[in-house]
């Protein structure tokens, strides 16, 4: 991964923890906030259901700090989101998502997936239109402080980013 890459992809997780395995693999592993054993087995609903907490409890969004609730330890940053409702081992960062998912045609976008950029990732909720061109997202996002989104995008925002399908998610 080049260094122009690697800050890139640090720009939205960028946080305070210390080293833990397989750091030279993922550097979101550096800032992880809290691990888990296993990337868990989620369902869709549950995956909606994790993203839905962060909303209830306006988790305010910060590249520098982590959230603990019941469904663990993780950075507040857009990846830290995806990460905690796809139920990951830890936050991850928007280019390492990759390697806990693959990348899926638009149109077969269903709740729980993520839409992701270098820079940026969303949870897809569901379509907004019947020519499944404006998805509904959750989001964590800027600035400091704000709280998490659900919001519908534009067809132009979304065809920038690049459709994923956690490796772990039930309910096709």
């Amino acid at each position: 991964m080049s260094t122009r890459t690697l800050i890139a992809a640090l720009a939205c997780t960028a946080a305070f923890q210390a080293p833990i395995a397989h750091a030279a693999d993922d550097p979101g592993a550096l800032i992880a906030c809290g691990t888990t054993e296993a990337d868990r087995v989620t369902s869709r609903e549950e995956a909606l259901a994790r993203s839905q907490s962060w909303l209830d409890a306006r988790v305010p969004y910060s590249q520098q700090a982590c959230h603990r609730n019941e469904h663990g330890s993780y950075r507040t940053d857009c990846s830290g989101y995806v990460s905690m409702a796809w139920g990951l081992t830890h936050s991850r960062t928007t280019t390492t998502l990759r390697d806990v998912a693959a990348e899926i045609p638009r149109a077969d976008l269903r709740p729980g997936d993520a839409l992701t950029t270098s820079y940026h990732a969303a949870l897809f909720v569901r379509w907004a239109d019947d020519a499944k061109s404006e998805p509904v997202v959750r989001e964590q996002t800027g600035p400091d402080g704000a709280a998490p989104v659900e919001r519908k995008w534009t067809a132009q925002t979304a065809n920038a980013y690049t459709p994923l399908r956690y490796y772990r998610v039930t309910g096709d």
